[in-house]
């Protein structure tokens, strides 16, 4: 077996003529023709970890190693990167931001293909977070004095969770010197620790770099917290304890634990393991989004296969494996064509993996089924539906808006506006001169989003702002008064309309059936790296597999490649570019092919 050396890094020698993509259906039921002497490598799924693996595959071994094939279940390439547009402007209806530049692979390949620069204007080129203006159920607007205290505290909070900053680690010079001190509002760790304290009694002023004595409240919500969300929700108690602050900065605490539902999937945070926070990492560095759109860092992965490599609308319905067969995995498509394989890679999301699971052994995408320590970690590990919708508006220059809202027991809710916005943290145009308005949806949310029509949403969205900011609105076709309660901006004659509605539906989507993974209370890192080790477990000395004689039982018949494969980087594109990588270089190694 000859495969080339010395090659240069990755996606190196990208050509410019574009790829070519065949619609096609290999109808094969004769053994003899789908075996080749070249191990045949069936990669599922056209997303980011597939074409990353077959980037390398390809790149990184002679041209008559491999008969290598990607085949995808959609009428596209990308998975859940999905590049569109809305009301004339570029817009990402799946993965969107590269999360830090520095380091992330997903920001060198835009580099590389000149992804970057555009002069259309497209998603989140400028941020608007900046100059956002917050409203509260009760129609009035929170100053910024309140919001950012809560900001710095839950942000703080995050931090001290996702990096496990040592409670003996917080001196008295953090607490004074912090933004705020102890004797302000608690905008850093080290000021919410000595709110504590003082709510107990036991705090009193010490000279500068003491270490802040470990009571049972503080050590308790460090220490024991299982759940993210009951980690917030304890240390925010105690801050409200510790400062006498009440329902309105509780309602702003609930705004910022609703954006994070978006960034990790869960749909309750207390279902979001505390310990694995810290396992997860990011790259230092500015997030920002692909001026020429995600979608082409896929298309400058997939250019260097040649023509028929990807097939399109080529669903998978079952995978047989641990076979002693020359070709040892058998592949049953939906259209009843069959292809047989020495290796597949399995990219598909962790909610097909746990569709696939939860049928019985005949109607399971698996046979035999997955081994349990497999399918154990598929069941624990979360994963959740995260959705974007899209409006465009009859007027630019709208503020971004924070949104908050009252609990259930308040007397200041407003009865018209739908339960599904009210975990709905902000409406903001997507750059600042944009006519087009994003939220997110997380959850159960996410979900009921996808059912509605597009009267409901514009119904819900309008009667959101309005209760809120006081701004009028009025539905395109309605020839009722618009609902007048005061103004959002200075133009006090325009009326707000929304004229047109998109969303995302990744839930609904068999291909898909959800977002992106998290680690949920109960499981942990371990059942990532289960996810990830390929099948079969090789016993020389017998006793595991179909095969009576496992010395020729072949090796890495099904390999896991995705997102939710990655310890940690989970969640993210770079994970699944990573676990790509990862799958790829087991099997150049495999066939001892330099990499």
């Amino acid at each position: 077996m000859f495969c080339q050396s010395n090659l240069s890094p990755f996606i190196h020698h990208l050509r410019s003529p574009s790829f070519i993509v065949f619609h096609r259906s290999i109808h094969t039921t004769d053994r003899e023709t789908t075996m080749t002497k070249k191990p045949r490598i069936v990669i599922i799924g056209a997303g980011m970890a597939g074409l990353t693996a077959a980037n390398k595959l390809y790149t990184h071994s002679n041209n008559n190693t491999f008969d290598l094939s990607v085949v995808e279940g959609g009428s596209r390439i990308g998975g859940r990167i999905n590049t569109s547009e809305f009301s004339s402007e570029k817009i990402e209806m799946g993965a969107t931001w590269i999360h830090g530049i520095g380091g992330s692979p997903v920001y060198k390949i835009a580099e590389e293909a000149g992804s970057l620069v555009s002069d259309e204007p497209w998603e989140c080129m400028d941020s608007t977070a900046d100059k956002a203006r917050t409203f509260a159920e009760g129609g009035f607007e929170v100053d910024p004095s309140v919001v950012e205290p809560i900001s710095g505290l839950f942000n703080a909070l995050m931090e001290l969770a996702q990096r496990k900053k040592k409670m003996k680690e917080i001196t008295q010079n953090d607490v004074v010197s912090g933004s705020g001190g102890i004797y302000g509002n608690a905008t850093t760790v080290g000021s919410l620790f000595a709110l504590m304290e003082l709510a107990q009694g036991k705090e009193k002023e010490k000279e500068k770099d003491k270490e802040i004595p470990q009571n049972d409240v503080v050590s308790g919500i460090y220490e024991n917290a299982t759940s993210v969300g009951s980690f917030l929700k304890s240390a925010f108690e105690a801050y409200r304890d510790a400062t006498g602050n009440g329902s309105l900065e509780e309602a702003i605490f609930t705004m910022f634990s609703n954006t994070q539902r978006t960034y990790t999937s869960a749909d309750d945070l207390s279902t979001l393991d505390y310990a694995a926070e810290s396992e997860y990492q990011m790259f230092p560095g500015e997030e920002i989004t692909i001026a020429k759109g995600y979608v082409s860092v896929i298309h400058h992965l997939a250019s260097v296969l040649p023509q028929g490599v990807i097939q399109l609308n080529r669903t998978v319905a079952k995978i047989e494996w641990e076979s002693c067969e020359e070709c040892p995995v058998k592949l049953h498509f939906s259209d009843g064509s069959v292809v047989f394989a020495d290796h597949v890679i399995v990219t598909v999301s962790l909610g097909v993996l746990k569709a696939g699971i939860e049928s019985d052994d005949e109607g399971g995408l698996f046979s035999p089924p997955l081994p349990e320590f497999k399918s154990d970690a598929i069941k624990r590990l979360g994963y959740g539906v995260v959705n974007k919708l899209f409006v465009e508006v009859s007027e630019r220059n709208f503020p971004s808006l924070q949104l908050v809202f009252d609990r259930e027991d308040s007397d200041s809710r407003f009865v018209k506006i739908p339960w599904w916005m009210r975990r709905t943290a902000t409406i903001a145009p997507i750059h600042s001169n944009s006519k087009v308005l994003l939220s997110w949806f997380a959850g159960k949310e996410a979900i009921e989003l996808e059912k509605l029509t597009d009267e409901e949403i514009i119904d819900g969205v309008l009667t959101t702002i309005s209760c809120l900011t006081g701004k009028q609105v009025k539905k395109d076709t309605d020839t009722k008064p618009p609902l007048v309660n005061g103004y959002v901006n200075g133009n006090d004659d325009e009326v707000l309309r929304i004229t047109k509605v998109l969303k995302s539906k990744w839930g609904g989507d068999p291909l898909f059936r959800g977002s992106y993974s998290y680690v949920a209370v109960g499981s942990s890192g371990d059942d990532l790296d289960a996810l990830a080790e390929p099948l079969p477990k090789i016993n020389k000395k017998g006793g595991e597999g179909n095969c009576h004689d496992q010395t020729k039982v072949h090796e890495l018949q099904v390999m896991f490649a995705g997102e939710a494969t990655h310890r940690t980087h989970y969640s993210t594109t770079h994970g699944a570019y990573y676990s790509g990588l990862r799958e790829a270089n087991r099997l150049l190694k495999h066939y001892k092919c330099d990499f």
